[in-house]
């Protein structure tokens, strides 16, 4: 979800440092009007894919002239900051896991069509763009077909590939890469204090720094040592498929097969590097597939999915004798 409620000044969205160079082009385009009407920036959750659209959506709602950040005091700026800017639209699923809806689209395509109560940009930010549904996705493509003056529609997705391919080809797209690690790991240790920690829990989070940072936070990574405490012990046949299944079926599956994925790419590159294990491409395989099914909204039964995966995961290993 989009984080654009009531907030400080301290607040406006700021690129994070290895976005610069794509900030910089977004201005350079801005100064020279060449901004698309439709753009969707892709990347993996916790790198900032939401944190420099909402710095772009705040920069074109600022009325301050050769500003390269939105200034943070004009009337654009106040508004934002209090949460009721009337030409900025948030479009996202009403709950998490759920669609968007034609009729959402269809109040969104109402707020576009009128003029800019401020005079000048009207932007709609459209989180989880994959999460609409047939019907929506149709009905926002004549509104991609036929802008309306300055207006910027951005569309953000963790996962594109489930986009409408009609919504994708009017759109420029922007992929976000994982930042570079070093850059990274001194943001993470700036905000966080601690060097050694940011660089551990970086590594843990895969290289994206905002989730390193949350899981540094809250609980997240406690608990994420724990799923992989229960990984290594069926690996080891300490514990059983099923009874780790218990452990798992009632947790978040997408966010347990992202770590178990994680997980292995550490395993494969660090402890097995030196004796490669093909089974284990097999199994990875298979987290990609389950984890399609559980993005898809497919209606399967999580227990017997996890019994599934950490049998097989078991034979990974006793087919080496480990």
């Amino acid at each position: 979800m989009l984080g654009l409620e009531s907030q400080d000044q301290a607040s406006l969205a700021l690129p994070l440092p290895w976005q610069e160079s794509l900030w910089q082009s977004f201005i350079s385009r801005l100064d020279q009007n060449r901004l698309p009407h439709a753009m969707m920036l892709t990347g993996s959750p916790g790198i900032g894919v939401e944190r420099i659209a909402t710095a772009l959506a705040q920069r074109l709602l600022c009325t301050a002239e050769l500003s390269k950040y939105a200034c943070g005091t004009c009337k654009g700026c106040q508004l934002m900051l209090a949460g009721n800017h009337p030409d900025l639209s948030i479009l996202e699923p009403a709950e998490s896991g759920k669609a968007i809806l034609i009729d959402q689209v269809r109040e969104l395509l109402g707020k576009l069509s009128k003029t800019a109560q401020q005079g000048g940009w009207k932007v709609a930010l459209i989180s989880s763009a994959e999460a609409m549904n047939i019907s929506a996705s149709n009905a926002l493509l004549k509104s991609l077909e036929e802008p309306q003056g300055q207006t910027l529609l951005l569309l953000l997705s963790y996962r594109p590939s489930l986009v409408s391919a009609t919504i994708h080809s009017r759109c420029q797209v922007q992929g976000l890469p994982l930042p570079d690690s070093a850059q990274a790991s001194r943001w993470l240790a700036e905000v966080s204090g601690d060097q050694k920690l940011a660089e551990q829990t970086l590594e843990i989070a895969g290289g994206r720094p905002l989730l390193a940072l949350d899981y540094m936070q809250g609980d997240s990574l406690q608990q994420r040592q724990d799923f992989e405490g229960t990984v290594e012990q069926v690996r080891r046949g300490d514990l059983s498929p099923v009874d780790a299944a218990q452990h798992c079926h009632k947790l978040n599956s997408d966010q347990l097969l992202d770590w178990f994925m994680n997980y292995l790419h550490r395993l494969a590159t660090g402890e097995l590097q030196n004796s490669p294990n093909p089974a284990l491409f097999d199994f990875s395989d298979k987290l990609r597939t389950a984890r399609g099914w559980v993005l898809s909204g497919s209606n399967i039964n999580p227990q017997l999915l996890w019994e599934e995966l950490f049998m097989d995961w078991l034979q990974v290993f006793r087919r080496r004798g480990r």
